[in-house]
């Protein structure tokens, strides 16, 4: 799928500044393509661009009984919510326990910040009430919950929203694959609308699930 852009800018202008006006430009538009490119790998529809991870809808059921595709989720219980402590670690237990063996060692957490700041807040059912989140004070080291990294997906849909498909496990690597044509291409054109220089921008990508059992979904909703 194609991405494109076509700047322009006068040859006045890129003869006068006393900066690199191409180089700032095409930096601007590049900084954009990519984070269009990163909202479709997550909630894309496919039509005209990548299908995203977390835009499928899931079942309640095992691996062995569902359609190729189709992806595992585990109810929360409460619309929009985790429900009352200690069901919300019972939940992220059972999401953890949903997937299979060969996935664990790289598996991680996925989901967008309010999301990981609900989690941050969640406590055991412990008389000292034990906190699940444990933050990083390491630069580029990550924070991990349960034991796994936790990463966050800005375009990821917000738990609070009725039956949101908020939280994801797995393993991102099996799950999900990223096809990228040529990186960003710029081509320079200084004829076609003078005295203006027009900067062609184009980007091709695909990606899609390839693997629906490596990653499982918690559902915020009754059903």
């Amino acid at each position: 799928h194609e991405l494109y852009s076509q700047p322009k800018a006068s040859q006045k202008l890129l003869n006068d500044a006393n900066v690199d006006v191409a180089a700032w430009l095409e930096g601007k538009v590049a900084d954009k393509l990519v984070r269009l490119q990163n909202t479709a790998f997550v909630v894309g529809n496919g039509a005209g661009k990548p299908r995203g991870f977390a835009s499928y809808t899931g079942l309640a059921t095992a691996d062995a009984s569902r359609a190729w595709g189709t992806p595992e989720f585990v109810v929360t219980g409460t619309s929009g919510g985790w429900g009352t402590d200690p069901n919300a670690i019972t939940k992220l237990l059972l999401l953890m326990g949903a997937l299979k063996d060969t996935f664990v060692p790289n598996a991680q957490f996925f989901c967008n910040r309010l999301t990981k700041f609900s989690i941050r807040n969640l406590t055991d059912a412990s008389s000292a009430g034990k906190f699940v989140f444990l933050p990083s004070f390491q630069a580029g080291a990550p924070d991990v919950v349960l034991g796994a990294p936790i990463n966050g997906f800005q375009d990821m849909i917000a738990y609070t929203t009725a039956n949101a498909y908020a939280l994801a496990y797995g393993d991102m690597k099996q799950h999900y694959q990223i096809v990228d044509r040529q990186g960003i291409s710029v081509l320079v054109d200084p004829f076609t609308s003078k005295p203006y220089v027009v900067f062609y921008t184009t980007a091709r990508v695909g990606g899609d699930v390839i693997n629906s059992e490596a990653m499982k979904f918690l559902k915020f909703g009754t059903s």
